[in-house]
């Protein structure tokens, strides 16, 4: 499920992955394991590490919690998706655009 294998067409010339926000919230909505409509530390960590993240994915996914969770609850939710796309085209190499 790594976002360059799933979205490969959309690879900028700078490496980045370009895609729209409908896309990416549906790429990430896959690691929601159990399904409560929230992210959590450990399915950021997964997605993390299916995007090439390896060994820095532990460190990466906790970064992205703690940027994301305004109210440090330990979820991304609807209300803080904005603040992981920030998080994702900063160390995912990622670029959300308009279609």
């Amino acid at each position: 499920m790594a976002l360059k294998s799933t979205y490969r067409r959309n690879i900028a010339s700078d490496g980045k992955l370009e895609m729209s926000l409908q896309e990416f919230k549906k790429w990430i909505k896959r690691f929601d394991t159990d399904k409560d409509g929230k992210i959590s530390k450990e399915e950021l960590r997964e997605a993390v590490r299916t995007n090439g993240g390896g060994w820095f994915s532990r460190l990466k996914g906790r970064h992205g919690i703690k940027g994301a969770d305004a109210n440090s609850n330990g979820y991304i939710d609807e209300n803080k998706f904005n603040n992981l796309v920030e998080f994702a085209q900063k160390n995912l190499g990622v670029r959300i655009v308009s279609y």
